[in-house]
Protein backbone atom coordinates (compact mmCIF):
# COMPACT_ATOMS: atom_id res chain seq x y z
CA UNK A 1 0.00 0.00 0.00
CA UNK A 2 1.36 3.33 -0.73
CA UNK A 3 2.09 5.84 1.93
CA UNK A 4 2.05 9.27 0.59
CA UNK A 5 -1.74 10.00 2.50
CA UNK A 6 0.21 11.05 5.60
CA UNK A 7 1.72 14.51 3.72
CA UNK A 8 -1.69 14.74 1.01
CA UNK A 9 -3.85 17.25 3.22
CA UNK A 10 -1.09 19.33 3.75
CA UNK A 11 0.02 19.42 0.02
CA UNK A 12 -3.45 20.08 -0.87
CA UNK A 13 -3.85 23.23 1.51
CA UNK A 14 -0.83 25.19 0.09
CA UNK A 15 -2.02 24.21 -3.18
CA UNK A 16 -5.27 25.58 -2.89
CA UNK A 17 -3.93 28.91 -1.29
CA UNK A 18 -1.55 28.91 -4.17
CA UNK A 19 -4.89 28.76 -6.71
CA UNK A 20 -6.68 30.70 -5.10
CA UNK A 21 -3.87 33.56 -5.04
CA UNK A 22 -3.69 32.95 -8.64
CA UNK A 23 -7.30 33.52 -9.47
CA UNK A 24 -7.18 36.61 -7.64
CA UNK A 25 -4.87 38.48 -9.31
CA UNK A 26 -6.41 37.38 -12.99
CA UNK A 27 -3.39 34.70 -13.97
CA UNK A 28 -3.75 31.86 -15.32
CA UNK A 29 -5.70 28.68 -12.65
CA UNK A 30 -2.19 27.11 -11.75
CA UNK A 31 0.63 28.95 -12.62
CA UNK A 32 1.45 32.25 -10.49
CA UNK A 33 2.31 34.25 -13.42
CA UNK A 34 1.16 36.23 -16.20
CA UNK A 35 3.19 34.83 -19.33
CA UNK A 36 3.58 37.57 -22.05
CA UNK A 37 4.63 36.56 -25.98
CA UNK A 38 5.40 37.72 -29.04
CA UNK A 39 6.72 36.65 -32.07
CA UNK A 40 8.82 38.78 -34.51
CA UNK A 41 8.89 38.69 -38.37
CA UNK A 42 11.51 36.54 -38.51
CA UNK A 43 10.22 33.64 -36.40
CA UNK A 44 11.75 34.56 -32.70
CA UNK A 45 9.66 33.88 -30.15
CA UNK A 46 9.82 36.37 -26.89
CA UNK A 47 8.57 35.78 -24.11
CA UNK A 48 8.19 37.53 -20.98
CA UNK A 49 7.15 36.54 -17.31
CA UNK A 50 7.26 39.50 -15.05
CA UNK A 51 8.36 38.45 -11.47
CA UNK A 52 8.51 42.17 -9.56
CA UNK A 53 9.16 40.21 -6.26
CA UNK A 54 12.30 39.43 -7.58
CA UNK A 55 13.54 42.87 -7.37
CA UNK A 56 16.04 43.94 -9.77
CA UNK A 57 16.85 40.61 -10.57
CA UNK A 58 16.83 38.95 -14.16
CA UNK A 59 17.41 35.80 -15.97
CA UNK A 60 17.59 36.90 -20.07
CA UNK A 61 17.73 32.80 -21.37
CA UNK A 62 17.61 31.74 -25.14
CA UNK A 63 16.62 28.64 -26.10
CA UNK A 64 18.17 27.05 -29.03
CA UNK A 65 15.47 24.04 -29.90
CA UNK A 66 18.19 21.32 -31.71
CA UNK A 67 20.12 18.89 -28.83
CA UNK A 68 22.15 15.89 -30.09
CA UNK A 69 18.52 14.40 -31.79
CA UNK A 70 19.72 17.02 -34.42
CA UNK A 71 22.85 15.36 -34.94
CA UNK A 72 21.51 12.88 -38.17
CA UNK A 73 25.49 12.62 -39.91
CA UNK A 74 27.34 9.68 -39.28
CA UNK A 75 30.36 10.31 -37.73
CA UNK A 76 29.60 13.98 -36.71
CA UNK A 77 27.82 13.78 -32.81
CA UNK A 78 28.73 15.99 -30.20
CA UNK A 79 27.94 18.98 -31.90
CA UNK A 80 24.96 20.48 -30.21
CA UNK A 81 27.28 19.97 -27.24
CA UNK A 82 30.05 21.34 -28.90
CA UNK A 83 28.56 24.30 -29.65
CA UNK A 84 27.24 24.95 -25.63
CA UNK A 85 30.64 25.50 -25.34
CA UNK A 86 32.07 27.23 -28.02
CA UNK A 87 29.30 29.97 -27.78
CA UNK A 88 31.00 31.38 -24.61
CA UNK A 89 34.06 31.88 -26.79
CA UNK A 90 32.55 34.84 -29.14
CA UNK A 91 34.59 37.40 -30.04
CA UNK A 92 33.32 40.72 -29.36
CA UNK A 93 34.26 43.17 -31.87
CA UNK A 94 37.92 42.14 -32.42
CA UNK A 95 38.31 41.47 -29.25
CA UNK A 96 39.29 37.50 -27.83
CA UNK A 97 37.31 36.72 -25.49
CA UNK A 98 35.49 39.89 -25.35
CA UNK A 99 31.97 38.70 -25.04
CA UNK A 100 32.64 36.71 -21.70
CA UNK A 101 35.24 39.67 -20.26
CA UNK A 102 31.84 42.10 -21.06
CA UNK A 103 29.95 39.41 -19.29
CA UNK A 104 32.17 39.01 -15.80
CA UNK A 105 31.65 43.28 -15.48
CA UNK A 106 28.17 43.39 -15.90
CA UNK A 107 28.13 40.56 -12.98
CA UNK A 108 26.22 38.12 -14.77
CA UNK A 109 25.77 34.16 -13.44
CA UNK A 110 26.11 32.91 -17.25
CA UNK A 111 25.94 29.20 -17.99
CA UNK A 112 24.40 26.66 -20.54
CA UNK A 113 23.56 23.24 -20.59
CA UNK A 114 23.02 21.10 -23.73
CA UNK A 115 19.91 18.04 -23.83
CA UNK A 116 18.95 15.52 -26.27
CA UNK A 117 15.95 17.59 -27.39
CA UNK A 118 17.38 21.18 -26.96
CA UNK A 119 20.54 23.66 -25.66
CA UNK A 120 19.70 26.13 -23.19
CA UNK A 121 21.24 29.14 -22.09
CA UNK A 122 20.01 31.36 -19.18
CA UNK A 123 22.83 34.12 -17.96
CA UNK A 124 21.07 35.95 -14.70
CA UNK A 125 22.12 39.40 -13.79
CA UNK A 126 20.53 42.83 -12.71
CA UNK A 127 17.70 44.43 -14.46
CA UNK A 128 19.34 47.51 -15.06
CA UNK A 129 21.91 45.42 -17.08
CA UNK A 130 19.57 44.44 -20.06
CA UNK A 131 20.37 47.70 -21.76
CA UNK A 132 23.51 49.19 -22.84
CA UNK A 133 25.41 51.07 -22.52
CA UNK A 134 25.91 50.25 -18.52
CA UNK A 135 28.80 51.91 -17.42
CA UNK A 136 31.66 50.16 -15.38
CA UNK A 137 35.13 51.22 -13.72
CA UNK A 138 37.03 50.04 -16.95
CA UNK A 139 34.45 51.56 -19.14
CA UNK A 140 31.32 51.64 -21.04
CA UNK A 141 29.83 47.34 -21.55
CA UNK A 142 27.29 46.79 -23.99
CA UNK A 143 23.94 45.81 -22.62
CA UNK A 144 22.89 42.06 -22.00
CA UNK A 145 20.33 41.92 -24.40
CA UNK A 146 22.88 43.44 -27.15
CA UNK A 147 25.42 40.80 -25.97
CA UNK A 148 23.58 37.66 -26.07
CA UNK A 149 22.20 39.26 -29.84
CA UNK A 150 25.67 39.46 -30.72
CA UNK A 151 26.87 35.65 -30.03
CA UNK A 152 23.47 34.26 -31.72
CA UNK A 153 23.68 36.16 -34.93
CA UNK A 154 26.89 36.18 -35.80
CA UNK A 155 29.20 34.02 -33.79
CA UNK A 156 33.05 34.95 -34.32
CA UNK A 157 36.01 33.01 -33.14
CA UNK A 158 39.73 31.30 -34.95
CA UNK A 159 40.11 28.14 -35.92
CA UNK A 160 42.50 27.39 -32.72
CA UNK A 161 40.35 28.47 -30.00
CA UNK A 162 37.89 26.05 -32.31
CA UNK A 163 40.05 23.90 -31.64
CA UNK A 164 41.10 23.90 -27.82
CA UNK A 165 37.41 23.92 -26.82
CA UNK A 166 36.76 20.56 -28.96
CA UNK A 167 40.06 18.95 -27.03
CA UNK A 168 38.60 20.00 -23.83
CA UNK A 169 35.27 18.32 -24.53
CA UNK A 170 37.17 15.00 -24.82
CA UNK A 171 38.28 15.47 -21.48
CA UNK A 172 34.32 15.89 -20.27
CA UNK A 173 33.32 12.70 -21.80
CA UNK A 174 36.37 10.63 -19.96
CA UNK A 175 34.68 12.32 -17.04
CA UNK A 176 31.10 11.67 -17.56
CA UNK A 177 31.88 7.53 -18.74
CA UNK A 178 33.72 6.95 -15.39
CA UNK A 179 30.08 6.80 -14.17
CA UNK A 180 29.07 3.06 -14.55
CA UNK A 181 25.14 3.81 -14.83
CA UNK A 182 26.13 6.57 -18.23
CA UNK A 183 28.58 3.68 -19.47
CA UNK A 184 25.30 2.20 -19.90
CA UNK A 185 23.40 4.34 -21.28
CA UNK A 186 25.97 4.75 -23.99
CA UNK A 187 25.70 1.35 -24.28
CA UNK A 188 22.30 0.26 -24.60
CA UNK A 189 21.49 3.57 -26.54
CA UNK A 190 22.25 2.28 -30.39
CA UNK A 191 20.44 -0.89 -29.49
CA UNK A 192 17.51 0.61 -28.05
CA UNK A 193 17.45 3.38 -31.55
CA UNK A 194 19.28 2.00 -34.24
CA UNK A 195 17.55 4.36 -36.75
CA UNK A 196 17.45 7.30 -35.07
CA UNK A 197 19.63 9.96 -33.30
CA UNK A 198 18.76 8.98 -29.65
CA UNK A 199 20.81 6.42 -30.50
CA UNK A 200 24.03 8.27 -29.15
CA UNK A 201 24.43 10.22 -25.98
CA UNK A 202 24.23 14.01 -25.76
CA UNK A 203 28.27 14.45 -25.61
CA UNK A 204 28.17 12.21 -29.05
CA UNK A 205 30.31 8.81 -29.91
CA UNK A 206 33.86 8.31 -28.67
CA UNK A 207 35.22 8.13 -31.91
CA UNK A 208 33.65 12.10 -33.06
CA UNK A 209 34.01 13.37 -29.69
CA UNK A 210 37.74 12.64 -30.61
CA UNK A 211 37.80 13.84 -33.66
CA UNK A 212 35.94 17.05 -33.02
CA UNK A 213 39.02 19.22 -33.64
CA UNK A 214 38.78 18.50 -37.13
CA UNK A 215 35.23 18.94 -37.43
CA UNK A 216 35.03 22.90 -37.78
CA UNK A 217 33.39 22.34 -41.48
CA UNK A 218 30.80 20.49 -39.94
CA UNK A 219 30.23 22.64 -36.65
CA UNK A 220 29.72 25.74 -38.61
CA UNK A 221 27.04 23.74 -40.69
CA UNK A 222 25.33 22.75 -37.46
CA UNK A 223 25.30 26.31 -36.53
CA UNK A 224 23.72 27.63 -39.28
CA UNK A 225 21.01 25.10 -40.10
CA UNK A 226 20.07 25.74 -35.63
CA UNK A 227 20.97 28.95 -34.23
CA UNK A 228 18.07 30.53 -35.85
CA UNK A 229 15.35 32.88 -34.98
CA UNK A 230 12.66 30.23 -36.16
CA UNK A 231 13.99 27.53 -34.28
CA UNK A 232 14.97 29.50 -31.27
CA UNK A 233 13.15 30.96 -28.19
CA UNK A 234 13.27 34.01 -25.34
CA UNK A 235 12.87 33.30 -22.28
CA UNK A 236 12.81 36.37 -20.04
CA UNK A 237 11.67 36.45 -16.16
CA UNK A 238 12.00 39.00 -14.14
CA UNK A 239 11.84 42.16 -12.40
CA UNK A 240 11.01 43.58 -16.03
CA UNK A 241 8.56 45.55 -18.12
CA UNK A 242 7.58 43.46 -21.10
CA UNK A 243 6.85 46.00 -23.22
CA UNK A 244 10.48 47.46 -22.98
CA UNK A 245 11.89 43.98 -23.35
CA UNK A 246 9.78 43.63 -27.04
CA UNK A 247 11.26 46.89 -27.53
CA UNK A 248 14.78 45.61 -27.14
CA UNK A 249 13.89 42.36 -28.88
CA UNK A 250 12.81 44.07 -31.99
CA UNK A 251 15.69 46.43 -31.85
CA UNK A 252 19.01 43.84 -31.55
CA UNK A 253 17.23 40.59 -32.97
CA UNK A 254 14.83 41.85 -35.67
CA UNK A 255 17.90 41.60 -38.42
CA UNK A 256 18.67 37.30 -37.35
CA UNK A 257 18.01 35.64 -40.43
CA UNK A 258 15.72 32.16 -40.24
CA UNK A 259 16.56 28.94 -41.72
CA UNK A 260 14.90 25.92 -42.75
CA UNK A 261 16.47 23.31 -40.28
CA UNK A 262 16.35 19.46 -41.79
CA UNK A 263 13.78 16.78 -40.37
CA UNK A 264 14.74 14.69 -38.12
CA UNK A 265 14.28 11.02 -39.01
CA UNK A 266 11.17 9.40 -37.40
CA UNK A 267 11.89 6.88 -34.87
CA UNK A 268 11.03 2.97 -35.65
CA UNK A 269 8.92 0.98 -33.38
CA UNK A 270 10.96 -0.63 -30.75
CA UNK A 271 12.85 -4.42 -31.50
CA UNK A 272 12.50 -5.70 -27.89
CA UNK A 273 12.52 -7.92 -25.85
CA UNK A 274 16.61 -6.79 -25.90
CA UNK A 275 19.30 -7.62 -22.91
CA UNK A 276 23.07 -6.41 -22.64
CA UNK A 277 25.83 -6.63 -21.04
CA UNK A 278 28.62 -3.75 -20.11
CA UNK A 279 32.00 -5.07 -18.57
CA UNK A 280 33.65 -3.23 -15.77
CA UNK A 281 37.20 -3.24 -15.50
CA UNK A 282 36.92 -2.56 -11.50
CA UNK A 283 34.71 -4.26 -8.62
CA UNK A 284 31.64 -2.34 -8.28
CA UNK A 285 28.57 -2.48 -7.11
CA UNK A 286 26.42 -4.69 -10.22
CA UNK A 287 23.72 -2.33 -11.75
CA UNK A 288 20.57 -3.22 -13.13
CA UNK A 289 18.89 -1.47 -15.84
CA UNK A 290 15.17 -2.54 -16.78
CA UNK A 291 13.99 -0.12 -19.60
CA UNK A 292 10.99 0.16 -21.35
CA UNK A 293 9.99 2.58 -24.76
CA UNK A 294 7.49 5.89 -23.64
CA UNK A 295 5.84 7.80 -25.61
CA UNK A 296 6.86 10.78 -26.89
CA UNK A 297 6.18 14.26 -24.08
CA UNK A 298 2.88 16.00 -25.38
CA UNK A 299 1.50 18.18 -22.78
CA UNK A 300 -2.52 17.88 -22.15
CA UNK A 301 -2.89 14.34 -23.40
CA UNK A 302 -2.97 11.67 -20.64
CA UNK A 303 -0.01 9.53 -21.57
CA UNK A 304 2.31 12.35 -21.08
CA UNK A 305 0.37 13.00 -17.66
CA UNK A 306 1.32 9.36 -16.42
CA UNK A 307 4.75 9.39 -18.17
CA UNK A 308 5.69 12.35 -15.78
CA UNK A 309 4.17 10.68 -12.66
CA UNK A 310 6.19 7.19 -13.34
CA UNK A 311 8.80 7.83 -11.31
CA UNK A 312 6.40 8.35 -8.02
CA UNK A 313 4.53 5.23 -8.77
CA UNK A 314 7.81 3.17 -9.11
CA UNK A 315 10.43 4.20 -7.53
CA UNK A 316 9.37 6.48 -4.52
CA UNK A 317 9.96 5.82 -1.08
CA UNK A 318 6.33 4.67 -0.51
CA UNK A 319 6.25 3.19 -3.53
CA UNK A 320 5.21 -0.63 -3.62
CA UNK A 321 8.25 -2.06 -5.64
CA UNK A 322 10.77 0.61 -4.05
CA UNK A 323 9.48 -1.20 -0.70
CA UNK A 324 9.64 -4.48 -1.86
CA UNK A 325 13.22 -3.85 -3.12
CA UNK A 326 14.73 -1.87 -1.09
CA UNK A 327 13.14 -2.39 2.63
CA UNK A 328 11.20 -6.36 2.41
CA UNK A 329 13.82 -8.25 0.48
CA UNK A 330 16.94 -5.60 1.08
CA UNK A 331 18.11 -6.96 -2.32
CA UNK A 332 19.15 -3.57 -4.25
CA UNK A 333 20.98 -0.10 -2.01
CA UNK A 334 19.42 2.18 -4.96
CA UNK A 335 16.42 2.34 -7.10
CA UNK A 336 15.51 5.28 -9.33
CA UNK A 337 14.61 6.29 -12.73
CA UNK A 338 17.67 6.92 -14.46
CA UNK A 339 18.35 10.35 -15.95
CA UNK A 340 14.79 10.12 -15.71
CA UNK A 341 13.56 13.68 -16.98
CA UNK A 342 16.37 13.79 -19.83
CA UNK A 343 14.99 10.66 -21.17
CA UNK A 344 11.20 10.18 -20.06
CA UNK A 345 10.98 14.09 -20.85
CA UNK A 346 11.43 14.02 -24.82
CA UNK A 347 10.70 15.07 -28.07
CA UNK A 348 10.09 12.00 -29.51
CA UNK A 349 9.62 8.44 -27.64
CA UNK A 350 12.60 7.82 -25.26
CA UNK A 351 12.97 5.27 -22.12
CA UNK A 352 11.92 4.72 -18.75
CA UNK A 353 15.12 2.73 -16.98
CA UNK A 354 14.62 1.69 -13.60
CA UNK A 355 17.93 1.66 -12.10
CA UNK A 356 19.13 -0.70 -9.49
CA UNK A 357 22.28 -0.98 -7.83
CA UNK A 358 23.04 -4.64 -6.24
CA UNK A 359 25.13 -5.25 -2.62
CA UNK A 360 28.87 -6.80 -4.33
CA UNK A 361 29.18 -8.93 -1.74
CA UNK A 362 25.92 -10.81 -2.60
CA UNK A 363 26.48 -11.24 -5.78
CA UNK A 364 29.81 -12.37 -5.35
CA UNK A 365 28.24 -15.31 -3.55
CA UNK A 366 25.46 -16.03 -5.31
CA UNK A 367 26.50 -14.89 -9.00
CA UNK A 368 23.53 -14.18 -11.48
CA UNK A 369 20.97 -15.82 -10.14
CA UNK A 370 20.64 -12.81 -7.64
CA UNK A 371 20.61 -10.45 -10.63
CA UNK A 372 17.79 -13.10 -11.71
CA UNK A 373 15.82 -12.48 -8.96
CA UNK A 374 16.23 -8.67 -8.88
CA UNK A 375 15.13 -8.87 -12.75
CA UNK A 376 11.80 -10.70 -11.99
CA UNK A 377 10.69 -8.44 -8.81
CA UNK A 378 11.46 -5.48 -11.18
CA UNK A 379 9.45 -6.66 -13.92
CA UNK A 380 6.63 -8.27 -11.45
CA UNK A 381 6.59 -4.72 -10.03
CA UNK A 382 5.94 -2.81 -13.31
CA UNK A 383 2.83 -5.18 -14.46
CA UNK A 384 1.91 -4.84 -11.64
CA UNK A 385 0.94 -0.93 -12.85
CA UNK A 386 -1.58 -3.28 -15.39
CA UNK A 387 -3.72 -3.70 -12.40
CA UNK A 388 -3.50 -0.88 -10.71
CA UNK A 389 -7.06 0.14 -10.42
CA UNK A 390 -7.56 -2.83 -8.68
CA UNK A 391 -5.48 -1.87 -5.91
CA UNK A 392 -6.88 -0.82 -2.68
CA UNK A 393 -7.39 2.86 -2.03
CA UNK A 394 -6.20 3.34 -5.99
CA UNK A 395 -8.10 6.23 -6.73
CA UNK A 396 -7.09 7.98 -3.36
CA UNK A 397 -3.26 6.92 -3.99
CA UNK A 398 -3.45 8.38 -7.47
CA UNK A 399 -4.71 11.44 -5.69
CA UNK A 400 -2.12 12.30 -3.53
CA UNK A 401 0.88 11.54 -6.53
CA UNK A 402 -1.19 14.17 -8.36
CA UNK A 403 -1.44 15.98 -5.43
CA UNK A 404 2.52 16.07 -5.17
CA UNK A 405 3.17 16.48 -8.76
CA UNK A 406 1.60 19.54 -8.24
CA UNK A 407 3.26 20.98 -5.53
CA UNK A 408 6.66 19.49 -6.68
CA UNK A 409 6.38 21.83 -9.93
CA UNK A 410 5.16 24.80 -7.59
CA UNK A 411 8.39 24.26 -5.70
CA UNK A 412 10.69 24.78 -8.69
CA UNK A 413 9.52 28.66 -9.03
CA UNK A 414 11.69 29.80 -6.64
CA UNK A 415 13.86 31.85 -8.52
CA UNK A 416 14.18 33.86 -11.97
CA UNK A 417 16.95 31.28 -13.07
CA UNK A 418 14.41 28.18 -12.12
CA UNK A 419 11.13 29.94 -13.74
CA UNK A 420 12.61 30.57 -16.99
CA UNK A 421 14.21 27.12 -17.20
CA UNK A 422 11.30 24.83 -16.31
CA UNK A 423 9.54 27.07 -18.57
CA UNK A 424 11.33 26.04 -21.45
CA UNK A 425 12.07 23.04 -20.83
CA UNK A 426 8.17 22.42 -21.59
CA UNK A 427 7.23 25.09 -23.30
CA UNK A 428 9.47 23.82 -26.38
CA UNK A 429 7.60 20.51 -27.27
CA UNK A 430 4.44 22.92 -28.27
CA UNK A 431 5.37 26.78 -28.14
CA UNK A 432 2.25 27.04 -25.29
CA UNK A 433 3.17 29.80 -23.04
CA UNK A 434 0.12 28.22 -21.02
CA UNK A 435 1.91 24.91 -20.44
CA UNK A 436 1.83 24.09 -16.98
CA UNK A 437 -1.95 25.08 -16.76
CA UNK A 438 -2.02 22.51 -19.64
CA UNK A 439 -0.07 19.90 -17.69
CA UNK A 440 -2.09 20.39 -14.35
CA UNK A 441 -4.81 20.04 -16.32
CA UNK A 442 -4.72 16.53 -18.08
CA UNK A 443 -2.14 15.37 -14.83
CA UNK A 444 -5.76 15.83 -12.89
CA UNK A 445 -8.14 14.67 -14.94
CA UNK A 446 -6.66 10.93 -14.45
CA UNK A 447 -8.48 7.71 -13.12
CA UNK A 448 -7.00 5.18 -12.15
CA UNK A 449 -7.95 3.35 -15.51
CA UNK A 450 -5.57 5.21 -17.40
CA UNK A 451 -2.82 4.37 -15.59
CA UNK A 452 -3.36 -0.26 -16.55
CA UNK A 453 -4.07 1.35 -19.93
CA UNK A 454 -0.38 2.80 -20.28
CA UNK A 455 0.83 0.13 -18.74
CA UNK A 456 -0.67 -2.46 -20.80
CA UNK A 457 0.07 -0.59 -23.86
CA UNK A 458 3.98 0.17 -23.25
CA UNK A 459 4.98 -2.06 -20.53
CA UNK A 460 5.27 -5.16 -23.16
CA UNK A 461 8.33 -7.33 -23.78
CA UNK A 462 8.63 -5.83 -27.37
CA UNK A 463 9.52 -2.37 -25.87
CA UNK A 464 11.71 -4.00 -22.93
CA UNK A 465 15.87 -3.14 -23.21
CA UNK A 466 17.32 -4.91 -20.06
CA UNK A 467 20.83 -4.11 -19.35
CA UNK A 468 23.36 -4.98 -16.79
CA UNK A 469 27.10 -3.95 -15.89
CA UNK A 470 29.26 -5.84 -13.56
CA UNK A 471 32.90 -6.77 -13.39
CA UNK A 472 33.88 -10.05 -15.72
CA UNK A 473 34.29 -12.72 -15.72
CA UNK A 474 31.37 -13.28 -13.35
CA UNK A 475 31.82 -14.81 -9.95
CA UNK A 476 31.20 -18.22 -9.36
CA UNK A 477 28.54 -19.19 -7.48
CA UNK A 478 28.89 -20.40 -3.83
CA UNK A 479 28.97 -24.05 -3.24
CA UNK A 480 28.00 -22.83 0.54
CA UNK A 481 24.78 -22.66 1.27
CA UNK A 482 23.38 -19.03 2.53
Amino acid sequence: MFRWQLVASLIISALSVASMNAQSSGHPRFFPYEVKTRTLSNGLRVVVIPTPEFRGTVTFSTVIFAGSRNETQAGKTGLAHLFEHIMFRHELGSEAGGYQNAMEQLGAFNNAWTDYDLTYYHPTTFSANLEGPVQRPGGAVPGLVELEASRFKDLKLDRKTFQVEAGAVLGEYRRIFSDPGEKMIEALSPAAFPHHPYGHTVIGYAADVENMPQAWDAAWEFYANYYKPNNAALVIVGDVDADAIFKLAEKNYSDWKPSHPPQIPPEQPPAGPQSLHVSWDADVSPRLFVGYHTPAMQPGNKETAITLLLPELLTSRSAPLYQKLRYQKQSVTAFDVQDGRELLESNDPHLLLLNCELVLERFQSQGQSYVSDVRADVLAGVDALKQFSRQPNARRTLQVVQSKFRNDLLARFDSTANIAEQFAWFYRFQRDPNVFDTLVESVNSLQPGDIDAYAAKYFVDSGRIITTLWRDPPPAVSEVNP
